[in-house]
């Protein structure tokens, strides 16, 4: 084949790939697939929330369908959504993640479609327009003034580490990011119920063990904030530099918040750095009836806020929101020439990269701001205010229940509780380790499990706002079964 008959074709199968009619076409299926999909949820008109396969047959099976012949945009529709977790069904009770309205749906497929990328003010204008009008409103919420900034970010682990970087970079020696940081000399102070995240961060930052001064807790899982001098002046004796304190709103394995009022004060008193990992329960600044969880909010330096949480959006959309904007440049001070013009001036403000750790970076904000401009505030704080009335009547029902025990009333919509009836398993932990690997392996609902004090609790997040009685009663019931059923009789697909 000549050189210009193999560029002929190359065009025609570039254009047959673009072509807008098929696009058309296979776009009007794919929302009447994702339609039904969402409708077959919240009618029950299926049988599994979670259709587990051992990691080597979905491997398998993923092969076998890129090699067949097959292979639509419809037919792969068909096949991921069956092979996925129903997130939009009411017996999804597992991880911390929402169910996104429709509207954050369609924004997120226009997205996808422009991909603007929002590093640079010039590539993504109208992301970074919507973007300043997020971070806006959230620190509207926080009860923070108009000098507040912030940018979205892909992940609360990501807002985390930032600004895990901005204490070290407002508190440290100033020199860190042109000179790098001696491994023994920096330390948080942190709850030991604090994500994981936190002390990824550290140990990114390569202060290793001893950057990580962990505060115990009380019986309900909060901060004990009355250890803090003693920490403070403990690791400053040992020559430990502390920059600041990490409060939780709240912790992810029990969803318990620390009190943010008394960390505030005390790192103002001791000119340290105060951010609180809001991933989940940041949110509820939306909320009138659940917003004094979070009081003391407004003297944090920067707050972590995920939106794929509680306010139904999808994955990812985070934000670090900062008191002070100026502190929001303090993480990352690196130039690059191709990128930013020296002489930007006001426009510099709004090349997010400057600030952000993704160079390019999806409109995150398309997806947030789509609800905000739809349906307003009011639809989150009926969201949040639903998903908590469920968490509390569901402790109700695990209290009232002979057979099974609540670990700690629900400050959120997180609700850890464990089967404490007669079992053939030696342990508590052994029995409800072993009712969990069967629940998800049957399918039919999906919760997951944390450990509090070496202890296994089974722990449910109500993510879903058309989860109802039904749904509660009958995964309590299901457990039960699973407990006092001989293994043999057991229906575990």
């Amino acid at each position: 084949m000549n050189t210009d008959k193999r560029g002929d074709d190359n065009l025609e199968l570039l254009r047959k790939a673009y072509d807008p009619e098929a696009f058309r076409e296979q776009g009007h299926k794919l929302v009447d697939q994702l339609a039904d999909h969402l409708a077959d949820s919240l009618n029950g008109e299926h049988e599994q929330t979670i259709p587990w396969q051992e990691p080597e047959e979905s491997v398998a099976f993923w092969r076998d369908f890129a090699a067949g012949s097959a292979a639509t945009t419809e037919t792969f529709a068909q096949e991921f959504l069956s092979r996925s977790v129903r997130i939009s069904d009411p017996r999804f009770l597992g991880h911390q993640i929402c169910e996104p309205v429709p509207t954050a749906q369609l924004a997120s497929l226009a997205v996808e479609m422009l991909n603007n990328g929002s590093g640079v003010y010039e590539m993504g204008m109208a992301g970074t327009g919507m973007e300043k009008y997020v971070v806006g409103r959230v620190a509207e919420a926080f009860g923070f003034s108009d000098a507040a900034d912030g940018f979205m970010t892909s992940g609360g682990t990501l807002a985390n580490l930032t600004a895990m970087l901005a204490a070290r970079a407002a508190r440290g020696n100033g020199e860190d990011w042109q000179v790098g940081t001696e491994c023994s000399k920096y330390s948080i102070l942190v709850s030991d119920q604090a994500h994981y995240c936190v002390d990824r961060a550290i140990r990114i930052m390569g202060w290793g063990n001893d950057g990580l001064i962990l505060v115990p807790t009380n019986d309900r899982f909060q901060m004990r904030t009355e250890l803090l001098p003693d920490l403070l002046a403990h690791a400053q004796a040992e020559g430990r530099q502390v920059l600041g304190v990490v409060g939780s709103a709240c912790s992810t394995s029990t969803g318990s918040f620390d009190d943010l009022r008394a960390i505030g004060q005390f790192c103002q008193a001791n000119d340290l750095w105060f951010h609180v990992d809001g991933a989940h329960g940041a949110a509820l600044a939306f909320s009138k009836t659940h917003r004094r969880k979070l009081a003391g909010i407004e003297l944090a330096d920067s707050v972590a806020i995920d939106f794929h949480k509680m306010m139904m959006t999808p994955v990812l959309s985070s934000a670090l929101i900062f008191r002070k904007g100026e502190d929001s440049f303090r993480a990352f001070s690196i130039e690059a020439e191709y990128l930013f013009a020296r002489d930007a001036g006001p426009l510099d403000h709004f090349n997010l990269a400057r600030r952000t750790f993704e160079c390019t970076k999806s409109a995150l904000s398309a997806r947030v701001y789509s609800t905000f401009a739809i349906h307003g505030t009011k639809l989150f704080e009926a969201n949040i205010d639903r998903l908590h009335q469920l968490a509390k009547e569901f402790a109700a029902m695990v209290e009232l229940h002979p057979h099974f025990e609540l670990c700690v009333e629900p400050e959120t919509n997180i609700v850890c509780f464990r089967y404490a009836g007669p079992s053939a398993d030696a342990s508590h932990s052994e029995c409800n380790d072993r009712l969990r690997d069967e629940l998800i392996r049957e399918g039919e609902y999906y919760i997951v499990k944390t450990k509090l004090h070496g202890e296994t609790w089974l722990r449910c997040t109500v993510a879903n706002p058309f989860t109802a009685e039904e749904e509660l009663s009958g995964l309590l019931k299901r457990l039960m079964e699973l407990a006092i059923t001989p293994y043999h009789e057991r229906r575990i697909h």
